[in-house]
């Protein structure tokens, strides 16, 4: 087990399942040494799923084209390189 202390970032970053599984591990062990803790993070992690579930449709629509970045960039690189010569 590592001698880091278990930071708000390190509860983040279990929340939303993206930390390494040694850093994972040891997560889990310290909420399970402190029920309060195993709590809030429980709390928050049915929160993260409630909001996946609702916020999935939306996030599955296409992008609508003003909102194309290669597109909005496009005119961009044109004017920035013919401004250079």
């Amino acid at each position: 087990m590592s001698s880091r202390p278990i930071t708000e970032d390190d509860l983040n970053a279990f929340v939303d399942q993206r930390l390494g599984a040694a850093r994972q591990a040891e997560v889990a062990a310290h909420l399970q040494a402190h029920p309060d803790l195993a709590r809030r993070v429980a709390t928050l992690c049915e929160q993260r799923d409630l909001l996946r579930g609702a916020l999935a449709p939306i996030a599955q629509e296409p992008l609508p084209p003003e909102l194309d970045l290669a597109r909005m960039a496009g005119p961009r690189r044109q004017r920035s390189a013919a401004s250079k010569w």
